[in-house]
Parts: C-alpha cells; sequence; structure tokens
C-alpha cells in the first residue's frame, strides 16, 4: 500500500466521520411533538416530553385499538388488536420524520420537530401532484 492510498483511505474516513456528527447536530435533536392521525383526521399532537411515562389507548372505528406507550423519549406501539401485527414490529421512534403506521386501523404516529413545521391549525392536506 503506498501512502497516498493510505491518506486517501484516511481521507476518506475523516469525512465519514464529520458527515456523521454533523446529521447528529443539525437533525439529531431531540423531537418536540408527537402527532395522531386516525383516517386522515388529526387526534392529538402533543409535546413529546409532556407524554413521557403514559400509555394511550387509540381505538379505531372498526372496534380495534392501539396502545401507544411514550418512554424515554421514544413511541411505540406497544400493543394492536389487528392481524399483522406490523405496527408494533415497526419499533421504536424518536427523531424527528419518523412514523409508524397501522394500516387497518388507518392509524398514523409521526414525530414533528416544532408546531411551526406542522400545520397549527389542525388540517392536514392530501394531494395528487401530475
Amino acid at each position: 500500500m503506498r501512502r497516498r492510498d493510505f491518506f486517501f483511505g484516511a481521507g476518506v474516513v475523516l469525512f465519514v466521520v464529520i458527515c456523521f456528527f454533523l446529521r447528529g447536530l443539525l437533525y439529531g435533536d431531540q423531537a418536540v411533538y408527537v402527532e395522531i392521525l386516525q383516517d386522515g383526521s388529526l387526534i392529538r399532537r402533543e409535546k413529546l416530553s409532556d407524554l413521557e411515562g403514559q400509555e394511550l389507548r387509540i381505538e379505531s372505528a372498526d372496534g380495534g385499538f392501539n396502545l401507544i406507550d411514550f418512554q424515554e423519549g421514544a413511541v411505540w406501539v406497544k400493543e394492536a388488536d389487528c392481524e399483522n401485527g406490523d405496527c408494533i414490529r415497526q419499533g421504536m421512534i424518536r427523531r424527528t420524520g419518523e412514523s409508524i403506521i397501522c394500516l387497518p386501523h388507518k392509524l398514523t404516529v409521526t414525530i414533528v420537530g416544532n408546531v411551526d413545521s406542522a400545520d397549527t391549525d389542525g388540517e392536514i392536506y392530501d394531494s395528487i401532484v401530475r
């Protein structure tokens, strides 16, 4: 291995490490709000810190339910009575932009960075662009 190859490899590794830390600084902030939508309607939007240590049971129109747990800055579906249980297997979310989706119950749990980035009036816009 030549000296030039060593410096090139070290430069690439250094670049990756710097990108990793910059990503953490820019996007690694703790989530501020949790939005829970069911069938396209906003059910709840609250600060993640206000929900710490709580469990929230969301009932669906078909009689099913999802039990959402809030612990240590993370959100996950602890229990659900849907057939496939994909929402449970999606695991914890804790960063801005991450979501948990339960298709049978039409439920979406999303972490948003701040209330300004979300719709403050509770309206959800859906559109098709051609």
